[in-house]
């Protein structure tokens, strides 16, 4: 059986905040295999059992953000800037957001050992993002609203102005798939 992974650089931003969060009860959320991810050195290039992401993600939305989808956009938004400003960097080359919309997609694919998103132009200054992932995981709807924030930090550091991100369709909702529309001037 196939088992999909997430790169280390989604799980340390998880884990140090589980860390510095001793006080809650994690333990509602996570089962014991997550505990050794937790507890480990996170190496950003390593794979980590998507199993543990989503419920780390999940235990975060209900324990920290008192399941807020508008603190999670917030949070996305600042990680969004943390790995945009270092790590990921290479995507803002030439501040054109559709550029770096379309890198963003692509990173997204190495990030994960198998593929849900996809890139649409609509227009000069307006494209989506659909995101097919499993519509009966829970966790679906706060990584959602992460990735949200995520594509808010990349058009405005990219040079887009009067941006408008919002999500159309949701597989909360039914949906195919949840589809994150993009505009900008």
């Amino acid at each position: 059986m196939f088992e999909r992974k997430v790169k280390g650089t989604m799980m340390v931003d998880l884990v140090r905040m589980i860390r510095g969060n001793k006080d809650k009860n994690w333990g509602k959320y996570l089962k014991s295999e997550d505990w050794n991810v937790i507890k480990g050195y996170v190496l950003p290039s390593a794979w980590y059992p998507l199993d543990t992401y989503q419920r780390c993600g999940m235990a975060i939305f209900q324990l920290l953000a008192g399941g807020n989808t508008e603190i999670v956009r917030m949070r996305g938004k600042i990680r969004g800037k943390e790995l945009f400003d270092t790590t990921y960097k290479h995507i803002l080359f030439d501040r054109n957001p559709m550029k770096a919309l379309t890198s963003f997609v692509n990173l997204y694919g190495q990030l994960f050992n198998f593929s849900f998103l996809e890139f649409k132009k609509m227009g000069a200054n307006h494209a989506c993002v659909s995101h097919n992932f499993d519509p009966s995981d829970p966790g679906n709807l706060p990584y959602c609203y992460q990735l949200l924030g995520h594509l808010d930090t990349l058009i405005e550091m990219t040079g887009g102005e009067n941006i408008k991100t919002e999500i159309k369709e949701k597989t909360w909702q039914g949906a195919e798939a949840t589809v994150f529309d993009i505009q900008w001037e």
